[in-house]
């Protein structure tokens, strides 16, 4: 069995072929002229064949010389490429990144830091999906996800889970409502009141029972949801108040008929990242984490201005 050419071999091959010259095809390659011809001599025994004829002081490849030329010269167009890739995934500017998130960071945050992060990235593409955060636990899991942002966060063998921010539930009202008027709401302002809840299985419900029940306060629960934008859908007609996280509130107050003020004792909600085990982040997941922080400050900073507004919505 004869031995493979070398990709030197080939690479020297091709700069003769060229430059139709030993001596510019070392300067070329920066080596010296008689490598280069030992490099073509070794070709030409392995191959079984003779690539280059003189001709008034030049090389001149033969018919079958410029056969395999046409072989080479695309494998080294292709290594190029190759080459050019993998610097373009050391700098994040291609590639493929799954994403997937509950739906207090998916429906408000997380579209406005993908289109942020892919507006300066034309070559990249996501998946992205929302689902509670039972299911992103499990994609994460699975591997068929990259990156995951979940609440009340299962422990799971599989995953990572790294903290990644500690948002505070903001008190949502009525336009026009009484309450309104103050700057921000205290637990027991509410005592009374019509409240929008979560069910029994939210963790934002746990904690609020139990900051209701250390202040005495009997909440009158007139709707049980299972999502923010149902629970604001909900104040903005007038059905009650609620306690939610800031993200899908400020959406909601900038549609309209809302009103947003701080809530104390604070409501903490403490969002994970979720990266598969045993695995490094990419470089592509990683530069897109930044984009989340950023964009998550700059909403962080939207949610303090709407908790000062008069009233509820631009």
């Amino acid at each position: 069995m004869r031995a493979a050419f070398s990709a030197r071999q080939l690479e020297a091959f091709r700069a003769v072929y060229v430059t139709g010259s030993v001596t510019e095809a070392g300067k070329l390659l920066h080596i010296t002229q008689p490598t280069v011809s030992k490099l073509i001599s070794e070709l030409e025994r392995l191959s079984g064949l003779t690539l280059f004829e003189r001709q008034h002081g030049r090389l001149v490849p033969r018919p079958e010389a410029v056969s395999l030329f046409q072989q080479v010269d695309k494998m080294f167009a292709a290594l190029e490429e190759v080459t050019r890739d993998a610097r373009r995934l050391a700098h994040g500017q291609v590639g493929h990144l799954r994403i997937v998130a509950m739906p207090a960071f998916g429906l408000g945050l997380l579209p406005r830091a993908v289109g942020r992060f892919l507006r300066e990235r034309t070559d990249v593409t996501v998946d992205f999906n929302i689902l509670a955060s039972t299911y992103v636990v499990e994609r994460i899991g699975n591997r068929q996800a990259d990156i995951g942002f979940a609440t009340a966060t299962p422990v799971d063998g599989r995953v990572k889970l790294v903290p990644f921010e500690t948002l505070s539930g903001v008190c949502v009202l009525p336009a026009g409502h009484p309450l309104s008027a103050r700057r921000a709401i205290r637990a027991h302002d509410l005592t009374g009141e019509r409240f929008v809840s979560f069910g029994r299985d939210s963790a934002v419900r746990h904690q609020l029972d139990e900051v209701f029940k250390a202040g005495n306060v009997a909440r009158r629960i007139v709707v049980e949801v299972g999502s923010s934008a149902a629970a604001c859908a909900l104040v903005a007609a007038g059905t009650g108040i609620a306690v939610l996280d800031p993200l899908s509130a400020l959406d909601a107050w900038r549609a309209g008929g809302i009103v947003l003020r701080h809530f104390t004792p604070g409501v903490a909600l403490a969002v994970d990242l979720v990266y598969p085990g045993h695995t490094a982040a990419s470089v592509l997941a990683t530069q897109f984490l930044d984009t989340v922080k950023g964009t998550l400050r700059d909403m962080l900073a939207a949610v303090d201005v709407a908790c000062e507004a008069d009233d509820g919505g631009l």
